[in-house]
Parts: structure tokens; sequence; C-alpha cells
């Protein structure tokens, strides 16, 4: 998962950018980068490993000239060649003018789109390179309709920030599979991959960026052209978990989402004997305040919460040993609180079953009576071909043990999932959200 953020027509833009990306620094935190136009012939670019904050010092930012400027952070969703520097936004050119590109998602023809062009060279193993690679192909000299012809090609999951030196284009896929929108911000505009980053900055939502639709953005206003006729697919993962619970996502509040998700699993799988409601922190905690809402399966109380001096998020991390050894310095527990208790512990999702033995047992360690998991997602069993990092179904524990298999893996008193109908059932039009990794069913 990656996140975008941009800004046009405003001075300090550069720092602007880095505020944004700092709010939407849940979604990635391994590599970060940014693109400044000056409006004229240049385009600057300065990246790096790690976190926005830590990337843009003042010396970077002093080299990102400009009123217009795009960012991206970024986490891989395959393994990345390391002769490579794969980091966004990439930068190329149509014809003399500079372009910077910056992706959210996965281009699942990348494939066939370079065999169609086997003479060109990449300098990434990123798919957001295509987009470049084909653009500089055509060069008709109307940049517009050689953009749209370009991104007609592209098949899969896609949003995208787009720089020239005259303005910042915002891109979402025909399936509108990830989120995208536009701000009003110091008499210019900015975009974001999710609105929690607005209020940051002191910009006001406008819009999301439809489906099958590009906006061209400059300081006076905004152009909506659209590529493709609308067939929504939208991630029903970015309101369960990577989604901030102060965005709205597709329209709708994450938070309470989330709280509605809570409630749907207590009223099917209640525990009416416990004592305490707990969830994992953070992404689930709104899904705990839901479960606990009736007041029929114990009460909210954080016995768990998360070390302040830890940073990021255990499912992104790139490898199985960092997610295991970041499990272990994740979570800090109230042992007063927990012992001779029963607790039912809430987390959003099981993807590897990484995170959830390590907390059993401490819980277990510390006294507790009995421990009772609710999911509020349905298995996971299909791998994400869009942008999500589970590219094989044997990193997937759902795909290889069934619920009693899970259960006595991580040594809970009982396990259940929110089963996928329910799901739906909280899913404004359904038919419009993407299921693919709980149900197997492809666009």
């Amino acid at each position: 998962m990656c996140g975008i953020a941009g800004v046009v027509g405003v001075s300090k833009a550069t720092e602007l950018t880095v505020v944004l990306l700092h709010d939407i620094q849940h979604r990635a935190k391994d590599y970060a980068g940014i693109a400044s136009s000056d409006g004229g012939v240049n385009i600057f670019r300065e990246v790096g490993p790690g976190l926005a904050a830590e990337v843009f010092t003042k010396e970077k930012m002093d080299r990102l000239h400009g009123n217009d400027a795009l960012g991206h952070i970024r986490y891989p969703t395959v393994v990345d060649d390391e002769r490579c520097e794969n980091i966004q936004p990439v930068v190329g050119r149509y014809g003399e003018m500079p372009v910077a590109i910056a992706h959210n998602g996965n281009i699942t023809n990348v494939a066939a789109l370079k065999r169609s062009i086997p003479d060109a060279e990449f300098t990434t193993s990123m798919d957001t390179e295509i987009i470049l690679r084909l653009l500089e192909r055509r060069m008709s000299g109307d940049f517009t309709t050689d953009l749209m012809d370009t991104i007609g090609m592209l098949k899969g999951s896609f949003s995208l920030g787009i720089l020239t030196p005259d303005c910042l284009i915002a891109v979402r896929d025909r399936h509108g599979n990830r989120p995208l929108s536009i701000a009003k911000l110091n008499g210019g505009y900015c975009i974001s991959s999710e609105t929690c980053a607005f209020p940051g900055v002191g910009a006001k939502l406008i819009c999301d960026v439809e489906p099958g639709t590009m906006v061209f953005i400059r300081r006076d206003g905004f152009d909506v052209k659209r590529f493709a006729e609308p067939c929504e697919k939208k991630c029903r993962f970015e309101g369960i978990y990577f989604s901030h619970p102060a965005s709205r996502v597709f329209g709708e509040g994450v938070g309470r989402f989330r709280i509605a998700i809570g409630q749907a699993l207590e009223q099917l799988f209640p525990v009416p004997e416990a004592d305490l409601v707990v969830g994992v922190p953070d992404s689930a905690t709104f899904i705990a305040i839901g479960y606990a809402a009736s007041g029929r399966s114990g009460t909210l109380f954080p016995v768990i919460t998360r070390s302040h001096y830890h940073v990021g998020r255990t499912f992104i991390a790139a490898t199985q040993a960092q997610r295991n050894a970041e499990v272990a310095r994740k979570f800090m527990f109230d042992e007063g609180e927990i012992a001779g208790k029963t607790i039912v512990v809430v987390d959003d999702s099981i993807v590897r079953l990484t995170t959830m033995p390590n907390i059993v047992t401490m819980l277990q360690q510390l006294g507790a009576k009995a421990i009772h998991v609710r999911i509020g997602s349905p298995p996971i069993i299909h791998p994400c071909v869009y942008g999500i990092n589970t590219p094989t179904r044997k990193e997937l524990a759902a795909s290889s043990l069934d619920i009693e298999g899970m259960r006595a893996t991580m040594g809970a008193d009982s396990l259940e999932f929110l089963p996928l109908e329910a799901l739906k059932t909280l899913s404004p039009d359904p038919d419009t959200f993407c299921f693919a990794c709980m149900s197997g069913d492809y666009w």
C-alpha cells in the first residue's frame, strides 16, 4: 500500500506536502519522495528511505523549488530489485516537458505492456514506470490526448498523481479501487489518498476524484476529463484496516464503519461471560468500541496499548522476521486489569497470523482466565493483486488453516470472524466494492 499527496498553486508547497505525507504515514513507511515544479522547464526531485519527516531535511526541501509539489510514500508490494532506486515519484519527459508520476495500486497488465515496447529501457522495477515509457512513445503533440490514451491502456488498480510544469493531475482507475480526494488550500488546491490529511494543512475537502476520470488541477481551478466508464470495485480492506479512522474513504466515515463492524460482530458472536473487551491497537480500536456498545459482552477497557516509541504497522513490515520482532516490542499490557478476567480481544483481520498468537500468550502469562478472539473481517484466503502485500496464498493463514486450526495455533478459547455476507450488508451497494481477498472473485 502507498500514499499520494500533492499541492498546487501555493507557496511553501514542499513543506505542505511533507505535512500531508506525515498525516497519511500509516499507509507506508519504507520510502518517501517529493517532486516539485517551478512552473518553468524544471521538475526537482528528492527521495530517500524511511519516514517523510526523516527523509525531508531542510537541505532537501531547500532544493525543491516552486509552488507545485507531488509526494509519495511507499512500501513494496513485490520484492524490490536492489539494483534499482524504487522510490516515487518517478520522473521522465514528454518531449521537452518534464513529468513526475506517483502511484497507489497495482497495474496488473504491466508484463504485457512491457512486451509491447520491447526496446524501452527501464530504470526501476516498479510498475509505475510503464506509464512514463508508454507516454513518451505517443508524442502526438497533444499531451492530454496522449495521457488519456496511455491511461486507457492500464488494467488493475491505480490512483495517480501526475505533476507537469503547469498543473497537477489526479487520476483514479475506472474501478475506483484506491481512494484519492481533492481539497481547497490557501488559494490553491491539494490532493491526498486520505481526507484525514487535509485539516493539518488547513485544507477543506471538495470532492473525491471520480472513478474513470482525470482531474487537471491548476491554481485557478480544475477541469475533469473522463477516460473510461466507471465500474466500481472499491477496496473493502481500506475501511477495515488501511485507512485512518478520521478519514472519509469512498464517501463513508472510516471510524463509523468500524464501529458498525464491531456491533455486527457482537450480535453474531457474543461472549456473555466476558469481563473486558479490548481492541488490538490501533486499527481495531473502533471495532472494539462497536463490539462493546451493547454491554452484553463485557466492558471496553484498554488492557493492551501500543508503545508510543514504536513506529510502524506490523502488517506492512517487509519480512516475516521483521514482523515477529515488531510484534514483540509493539504492545504494552496492563497486568493488574488482566489477571482472573475473561477477555474478548478484537482485531480487524488475520493475515499471516503473526500478531495474535503473541498477544494471546502474553495475556495467558499475565493470568487471564479465558481469551475469546473476534475478528472484524472474513478470513483472508486469497492474495490481493491490486496493491496489498499478500502475493501468494501460502503467506495467508486462512488459506491453509480452518478457523479451528487458527484458534489452536493462537491458543485462544474461541475464535470467530465476521462472515462475508454480514460484511456486505454493512457496505452500501456491495456490488461496488472489492472483496477479492476474501471471496476470490477478481475483476
